[in-house]
């Protein structure tokens, strides 16, 4: 089936897995470099918790399914392609990408709850921990992303070229 799905639509699932890939990182690359330093030109510490809440409220919302379309366009390439079976270095390197996407996944999960928890500090007027948790997700937890995206689609590059 996996085969079968691949030979007849890979000219449509590898480019929107390419895409895909791409929106994720470039999404939390803008955050971090463009949105997060002008949120924080807000005044009003909790209209920024408030406005940033709401934009990566809206962010989330688009990258679960994202994700999920990430995951299964990835198991069709892989089991259509079977790697492991062409050479083991390379069934190496594509655990190792889907290591990586789980990891990214996961530390995604944590910063929604980090989200949920911004919301509900700014609600109770603990403003400090509210901005604490942006800041973990804007300079460390979108960051690790960042890298760790960026490993993956090198990783990616690599099984295109076989």
């Amino acid at each position: 089936m996996f085969k079968y799905l691949y030979d007849n639509f890979s000219y449509i699932i590898v480019p929107l897995h390419q895409i895909g890939s791409i929106v994720w990182i470039g999404g939390m690359i803008m955050f971090v470099f463009a949105v997060y330093p002008s949120l924080r030109q807000i005044p009003n510490d909790k209209m920024m918790i408030r406005t940033s809440f709401r934009i990566l409220r809206r962010y989330f919302a688009f990258l679960f399914p994202l994700s999920i379309f990430l995951a299964l366009s990835g198991v069709v390439m892989e089991f259509a392609k079977d790697y492991a079976k062409k050479d083991p270095t390379l069934g190496a390197v594509v655990g190792a990408k889907e290591a990586i996407w789980v990891l990214m996944f996961l530390n995604l999960i944590f910063a929604y709850y980090k989200l949920g928890d911004t919301k509900k500090r700014c609600m109770s007027d603990d403003v400090e921990l509210a901005l604490d948790n942006l800041r973990l997700i804007s300079h460390y937890l979108f960051v690790i992303n960042i890298f760790l995206g960026l490993c993956a689609v090198y990783l990616g590059l690599v099984l295109g070229r076989v």
